[in-house]
């Protein structure tokens, strides 16, 4: 039957016809630098309609909603606290390794940190870029833990946050950009366009297998994909095997808390679409649901990251 089932949906994503998540209740699967986790207010986006005690069911769980997103829950723990050995057993094991670190637009307002993290063993090299979106918290939350792994293979890159003028005000955009439609940027742009331009030639020179880049969704509104709990991608070139394995390992309950739906191509200006047509290297972004608990979001970054570095041999 899995078998069965790989063959029609090989058929579907090759052909481009992934289906479409939806802001039904049937269809929709269950499911950031700051010093302060605390929640901030959110205002960027669409207006959301003021209207209070409203609630919306996905999949059997009910959440606070306000017309336009769910209501992200307020964090419980200190993630300063948190390794990313205390959410994902794979990440116990402890590896030789050389670690070393680089900066983005250094000293600018948009500064942030590539670490680079070499096991013993020759392997292939993979990049995370975390929180491209600087609210989407659980995303660069799990890309600081993922810094400071270790690995017994291959090299390992982790962009964290990538959006760190984001990051540090709780906001989707830089200034009135996306930076997630900017790719692949200009250097002498808008500071989004700069970000983007920086990231993507980091990408382009280190010339990774496979790029993981790491999101989170909110929005829920009629009309629009909701995307929570979700693997993107643009090309299945370089990365069937990869993808289909990890899509169904979360369907059986392998690996995430909930299954994962998919979605593609990424939207133009991404920076999945814009790595997987320009640059030709195979690119998953990762959509957790932020109407979930801090906790369980961060898990499921990491176990999406650990399941991609095992089947590539790194850990």
């Amino acid at each position: 039957m899995k078998k069965l089932l790989t063959i029609c949906l090989a058929g579907l994503l090759l052909l481009g016809c992934a289906p479409r998540q939806t802001t039904t209740e049937a269809d929709v699967p269950t499911a950031a630098p700051t010093a302060d986790p605390t929640p901030l207010p959110v205002d960027d986006g669409p207006d959301p309609q003021e209207e209070g005690g409203m609630t919306v069911t996905i999949d059997g769980e009910t959440f606070a909603y306000d017309g336009y997103r769910i209501i992200e829950p307020e964090v419980t723990f200190d993630i300063h606290t948190k390794t990313a050995d205390d959410f994902v057993d794979d990440f116990n094991a402890v590896y030789e390794v050389a670690r070393e670190s680089y900066r983005l637009t250094p000293g600018t307002d948009t500064e942030t940190t590539v670490v680079k993290i070499t096991g013993a063993a020759p392997g292939p090299a993979v990049y995370v870029a975390a929180g491209i979106h600087g609210d989407e918290r659980a995303a660069w939350y799990a890309g600081l833990m993922l810094q400071n792994i270790t690995i017994k293979a291959g090299t390992l890159y982790v962009l964290a946050p990538a959006n760190a003028w984001g990051a540090q005000r709780n906001r989707r955009l830089v200034g009135e950009e996306d930076p997630n439609r900017c790719f692949p940027g200009n250097e002498s742009g808008t500071l989004a366009q700069r970000i983007c331009f920086a990231i993507f030639r980091d990408i382009e020179e280190k010339q990774p297998e496979l790029l993981l880049d790491l999101h989170e969704a909110i929005v829920y509104k009629e009309g629009r994909d909701f995307l929570g709990s979700t693997l993107i991608y643009t090309s299945l070139e370089g990365m069937e095997d990869l993808f289909f394995d990890l899509l169904f390992a979360t369907q059986e309950g392998e690996v995430t808390s909930c299954p994962f739906g998919y979605n593609g191509p990424g939207p133009a200006g991404s920076m999945n679409r814009t790595v997987a047509d320009q640059l030709k290297i195979p690119a998953i972004t990762v959509e957790t649901f932020r109407g979930y608990p801090m906790e369980r979001r961060v898990s499921d970054q990491l176990k999406v990251v650990a399941y991609a570095l095992r089947h590539k041999g790194m850990l």
